[in-house]
């Protein structure tokens, strides 16, 4: 799986495309002070917006003469930014023809870091991503009932010796289980923190994150029984099919401490709920964005007890105009009212990778600190 281009180095390229083929314009260019100029080709439209990720507000664009619409942006954060064109209002929205770098709906372009950000590559010895697929007895709706999970260990991994930390990392719903890492960056991110001595050596485990398969398939989110059913299978696969098949195939720990549970979005729902409802295998608890709509937090952790002493950390992100902004802040404050010591940070943005590409890198940083 290591063997394709990266995709921060392809977005790069493709930033820099307009210097060197011949168009006629660039449709996208990165400005010495951090803006970025859209452009998009339509004569005929009477409208053009540019949808950027990680704004919750489209940006009007301007039609000159020869039908070029464009806009400049504010200077933006290095990141890793989606974006696409909707062109007369209309909700089927239009691709960058220049550029074949894509998430879903999505073309992407990097704004790169001086220094690099840690999803950039910098030429850090590079970790090993493999994926693994099983037979299932628990997910349903598989074909085959063939399941699968990706594994990244850090650079220099050794079956002997000191086994290393594990964390479990779950995808966002639509996602499947090599989305952290071809999309969050997530084997960069290990790569660069390590090498700078920012994060410890760990093992990574990106599992597909659903119990039954149509829940993948079809928006059930408002059938709150068809989420309990999904979050129930997928914490059975979890602990009873893939943690088994990684402690017993990868040097690493079996105790609390040397594990961490995080996940985006689906994930992030998953995560605090397995992670906070069972504090004897996971001390260190993350969820960015977690999808809480709806969520009675007394019935989703029945099992949680503010009190147990093998707890290390437990941490939550979210962006500030994210719609499941104030379901966060709700379970926030909830635990904290049972005297539960949390870290919660509500960032700039929306449901977006940006949040959680930055999550991610901090929460590396903290886990398995003195231990």
């Amino acid at each position: 799986m290591r063997g394709r281009r990266p995709m921060a180095a392809a977005i790069f390229a493709l930033a820099c495309l307009g210097a060197h083929a011949q168009v006629k314009f660039r449709s996208t260019e990165i400005l010495g002070d951090g803006r970025v100029t859209f452009r998009y080709e339509d004569a005929h439209a009477a409208k053009a917006e540019l949808l950027l990720e990680n704004r919750a507000a489209p940006l009007a664009m301007q039609r000159d003469a020869s039908g070029v619409w464009s806009v400049t942006t504010e200077p933006l954060p290095p990141e890793i930014y989606g974006y696409r064109f909707r062109i007369d209002g209309s909700p089927k929205t239009k691709h960058d023809p220049q550029n074949n770098e894509r998430r879903y709906g999505n073309d992407l372009l990097l704004v790169p870091g001086h220094p690099p950000k840690p999803w950039e590559e910098s030429g850090a010895p590079r970790g090993r991503v493999e994926s693994h697929g099983y037979t299932t007895k628990i997910v349903k709706g598989l074909p085959g009932d063939q399941s699968e999970y990706v594994v990244y260990t850090p650079p220099g991994y050794s079956a002997k010796g000191a086994p290393y930390p594990v964390l479990y990392l779950l995808h966002c719903w639509g996602d499947r289980p090599d989305s952290w890492d071809r999309f969050g960056q997530a084997n960069v991110i290990l790569d660069n923190l390590i090498a700078q001595k920012k994060a410890r050596p760990m093992v990574v485990v990106m599992p597909l994150g659903y119990g039954e398969m149509s829940f993948a398939d079809s928006y059930l989110w408002s059938d709150h029984t068809a989420v309990d059913r999904n979050l129930k299978l997928f914490e059975r696969a979890l602990l009873e099919e893939v943690m088994p098949r990684v402690e017993a195939g990868y040097n690493v720990r079996h105790d609390a401490d040397g594990r961490a549970i995080m996940g985006a979005s689906m994930g992030g729902l998953e995560s605090l709920a397995i992670g906070l409802n069972h504090g004897d295998r996971f001390a260190w608890v993350g969820g960015e964005s977690a999808a809480l709509q709806g969520q009675d937090f007394a019935g989703l952790l029945t099992s949680f007890r503010p009190e147990d002493g093998t707890r290390r950390l437990i941490w939550m992100v979210w962006g500030r105009d994210d719609d499941l902004a104030e379901s966060n802040r709700r379970l926030a404050a909830w635990l904290r009212s049972r005297d539960a010591a949390v870290r919660a940070d509500q960032t700039e943005g929306t449901h977006s990778y940006i949040v959680w590409r930055e999550g991610l890198a901090q929460f590396v940083s903290m886990i398995f600190s003195g231990h």
